[in-house]
């Protein structure tokens, strides 16, 4: 067969204009990676060049260190109280903006801005708003129906649901855009076809745009998660892992092994791979989950398309 060199040309141009970016994914991401994986079976600490090859000593730590249990279960609660309210506001307010009429523009604009902001200058503000004074905002609303002030982010039992608030509100944000991406996916001529028989309010939201919803859904879940797995900046703005280690976070956790204190860079690196395990777990579960959707929604459109077969005279 004759050679295509216009073809050749055309794939050489896009290894040209991919290079920046394989090399900065070298440099970046994927040599500091294997970098840290090397440094998890050491007692590498940041305050020393020597170090020493310990195996699976630190992976032993890890599965019995308390402090680490601590962060987990931490993490694992300001997941609950982050990702399941801001999957179901989220998809309330993308419905809601979806039918807006008069300032369409102007609505979905506001509700945008939460996921825009900068998370540090909004910790700022929000620990203004949670001020344990009493001319904290907060603590002036509370007042307002006979309440005395909080110290809302000096206390253990109030401490990590402030700061899961900071991130709920903004992760709710990002879902309403992502629901109302998919939202506008969804062929007109779906619900004008449900329209003709009759199907209509909470029925068309049960059997028709939840369903077809669902792969988003999916996505939303496991991309929330993992968002929520990786809080760093609104607990070291907010709280800084106290009050008692109440609030902090698997990933504050690792910033205080291998950066303060101890020093302890080798330790912080194992608990850092034994994080993206569970993040690529979680990854690939929902990746099949949503497959298995896309899979089970393509058969029910062929046989819905399958004419009924009829009988012979």
């Amino acid at each position: 067969m004759a050679e295509r060199p216009g073809g050749e040309r055309a794939g050489l141009r896009a290894g040209v204009l991919l290079l920046p970016a394989l090399v900065g994914l070298g440099m970046f991401v994927i040599g500091p990676a294997l970098v840290s994986a090397f440094i998890a079976g050491t007692d590498k600490r940041l305050t020393s060049p020597d170090f020493e090859w310990v195996g699976t000593t630190n992976l032993r730590e890890a599965l019995s260190d308390p402090a680490l249990g601590t962060a987990v279960r931490n993490t694992l609660v300001y997941c609950l109280l982050t990702v399941i309210p801001a999957v179901v506001l989220g998809l309330l307010l993308a419905l809601a903006a979806e039918r807006v009429t008069r300032g369409r523009s102007f609505v979905r604009f506001a509700l945008f801005l939460p996921v825009s902001a900068n998370i540090v200058a909004m910790a700022v503000i929000f620990a203004y708003i949670f001020d344990r004074s009493p001319d904290g905002l907060a603590n002036r609303l509370i007042g307002l129906v006979g309440f005395e002030p909080v110290n809302w982010l000096g206390d253990t039992s109030t401490a990590l649901p402030v700061v899961a608030l900071v991130g709920g509100w903004r992760l709710t944000s990002f879902v309403f855009v992502v629901y109302l991406a998919g939202l506008t996916a969804i062929p007109r001529s779906v619900y004008e076809a449900a329209d003709v028989d009759g199907i209509r309010g909470l029925a068309r939201l049960r059997h028709i745009t939840l369903p077809l919803l669902a792969p988003t859904t999916v996505f939303l879940a496991v991309f929330v998660t993992v968002l929520t797995l990786q809080t760093f900046e609104t607990v070291a703005v907010l709280t800084g892992g106290g009050p008692l280690d109440s609030s902090t976070t698997i990933i504050y956790y690792i910033y205080e092994v291998g950066f303060t204190g101890s020093f302890r860079i080798g330790y912080a690196s194992m608990i850092a791979l034994l994080l993206l395990v569970v993040v690529v777990l979680i990854g690939a579960a929902g990746a099949l989950l949503g497959r298995r959707l896309r899979v089970a929604r393509e058969v029910a459109s062929q046989t819905a398309a399958v004419p009924p077969s009829g009988g012979r005279g």
